[in-house]
């Protein structure tokens, strides 16, 4: 795609030109393209239309993020270069959370003893949701973790129930962010 600078003739143009270029206007900056062609007697596959389908989910909760002020205002403030809150909300519906560890290095198996979890998002974890599991399976306790203010990648979770064999114990970790899309980790101590 041709990008077009400081020319008084097409700043600002949008649209097409003799439907074979067309004009896009990009924060300050206007670009020329090729006009894109449609095959109208291709039939999709199923995988285009699940993507068609994603695409058009995450439009919608574009839309819906926008309409609120204060979240507009921190989408935009992730925006870089070009890019509108829309555009941060779109990719932010389609991009899932990560839990990227689970450090158990202060769980000695009594209440009151700290698991951190570290997640990261594109835009924001809302929650991260913490899981333990004893050596045979079953679910001793579970709930969610703090955000660290002193780390902002960083959730602690605090055990409440007292856990006598650690040996064998699972942890898992939950991450959840605005749109609602879920990344997990799953540690074996």
């Amino acid at each position: 795609m041709a990008k077009i600078n400081e020319n008084p003739l097409v700043r600002g143009a949008r649209g097409n030109f003799g439907k074979k270029y067309v004009y896009k206007k990009r924060g300050d900056d206007t670009h020329i393209a090729r006009m894109p062609t449609v095959n109208k007697n291709a039939v999709a596959t199923e995988k285009q239309v699940a993507v068609r389908d994603q695409f058009t989910s995450a439009a919608l909760y574009a839309q819906g993020a926008i309409s609120s002020p204060d979240l507009k205002k921190e989408y935009e403030k992730k925006a870089t270069n070009g890019q509108t809150a829309f555009n941060v909300a779109f990719r932010d519906y389609l991009k899932a959370p990560v839990v990227k560890s689970i450090d158990t290095g202060k769980y000695n198996g009594t209440v009151g003893s700290t698991i951190v979890v570290k997640a990261k998002d594109d835009f924001r974890v809302k929650e991260v949701a913490v899981s333990i599991f004893s050596a045979a399976g079953a679910l001793l306790e579970e709930g969610n973790a703090v955000l660290n203010p002193l780390d902002r990648n960083k959730w602690i979770y605090t055990a409440t129930q007292a856990n006598a064999l650690l040996a064998g114990s699972k942890i898992s970790a939950s991450a959840l962010d605005l749109p609602g899309n879920s990344g997990m980790l799953e540690i074996t101590i």
